[in-house]
């Protein structure tokens, strides 16, 4: 079983309804860089790969995990660094089985290959449902849509 979910900071002011962009539109290092922070709950079949230090943000996150899902389709292992806290996930693929492990926390998880192509889709739709939970204008984000998905309907 696969335990995830995004946990939105309370230091971080845009998840307040009261929050507004210095921009009107924003883009996509405002997403992946700068806005709508969270900690990671992640937990791979009994083994904990959660991150609460700093916060990332949850589209960088589920970009992360995408990139990771859509490399292994064609390559048998692949490194990926979140922006903000360069916290290394590395994959590595062998047939049905997918290799997690995390420098920090140290850990090691496997899941299958269609369960992290599951974790990406999940992520990238939590992701904007908080988003879009918290501030509903920005379901009509041209960047947040195209690249991560729309909002729930």
């Amino acid at each position: 079983m696969i335990a995830f979910s995004f946990e939105p900071r309370a230091d971080d002011g845009s998840w307040s309804p009261d929050w507004r962009p210095q921009e009107p539109e924003l883009t996509a290092s405002d997403f992946c860089l700068r806005y709508f922070k969270a900690d990671l709950r992640l937990v791979v079949h009994g083994v904990d790969l959660s991150v609460r230090l700093r916060g990332e943000p949850v589209v960088d996150i589920a970009l992360l995990l995408d990139h990771a899902a859509r490399e292994l389709e064609t390559c048998g292992g692949i490194a990926v660094e979140a922006s903000l806290t360069q916290h290394v996930y590395s994959f590595r693929r062998e047939a049905t089985t997918v290799t997690l492990t995390t420098e920090w926390p140290p850990a090691t998880a496997e899941l299958t290959w269609a369960e992290l192509r599951g974790l990406a889709e999940r992520a990238k739709a939590e992701a904007v449902r908080l988003i879009t939970a918290a501030h509903p204008e920005l379901g009509a984000n041209a960047w947040l849509r195209e690249t991560v998905g729309a909002p729930p309907a």
